[in-house]
């Protein structure tokens, strides 16, 4: 059985190092000493270092794989500022394009807008024409109205005096017809009086 792995190597001695382009080492002879002298035999401390061998081996194949040179660095880095150069000009032609269309929009509408305004300019002063126009016809039309009724009122004025200057003339004829009347009734009765005084005297 292998007793629990207990690091309890001597002051200033270590089993793991760095190397000199910054991988990881496993010094193999170190570990294995100091397994031998924890109580492993030589076999179990040789099986315990192969086994750590391959794992320390495997994490430092792995770990390479994932490191990069600085050449390949330095090209993805540049890619980088590639994509990045050609994505800043294309932002920068699309907004010089979108300013383009903006302006072109802009200019569109106020022309547009010109068009309209003088439309409506130009039907306000038909407009303001036409209302003129009914109301002079309409002033005419009531001048008209008035003359025509001040001529009817003149009219009606001159019936109503001739009818009055008939009346007038129909009344002096009842009054001279019954003065007349008169005069004939005081006159036969004045006949009568008088005879009647003759043949009484």
């Amino acid at each position: 059985m292998f007793r629990s792995l207990v690091f309890k190597s001597p002051r200033g001695t270590q089993s793991l190092g760095t190397q000199k382009n910054g991988l990881p080492f496993f010094d193999a002879d170190q570990f294995s000493n100091l397994l031998i002298k924890e109580g492993f035999s030589p076999a179990q401390s040789r099986t315990v270092i192969h086994a750590l061998d391959d794992v320390v081996n495997e994490s430092i194949i792995t770990t390479s794989s994932d490191l990069v040179t600085k050449d390949d660095q330095q090209k993805t880095i540049q890619g980088f500022k590639q994509n990045f150069s050609r994505l800043k000009s294309e932002i920068q032609q699309k907004e010089r394009r979108d300013v383009d269309e903006i302006k072109t929009m802009n200019d569109q509408l106020k022309s547009e807008i010109a068009k309209l305004r003088k439309s409506l300019q130009q039907e306000i002063v038909r407009s303001q024409a036409g209302v003129r126009l009914d109301l002079n016809l309409e002033k005419g039309r009531i001048r008209d109205e008035s003359i025509n009724q001040h001529k009817r009122l003149e009219k009606t004025d001159q019936k109503m005096e001739e009818e009055i200057k008939a009346l007038r003339g129909q009344m002096r004829g009842i009054k001279l017809q019954i003065l007349q009347y008169l005069m004939g009734t005081i006159t036969g009765g004045g006949t009568l009086v008088l005879g009647y005084i003759h043949f009484a005297s």
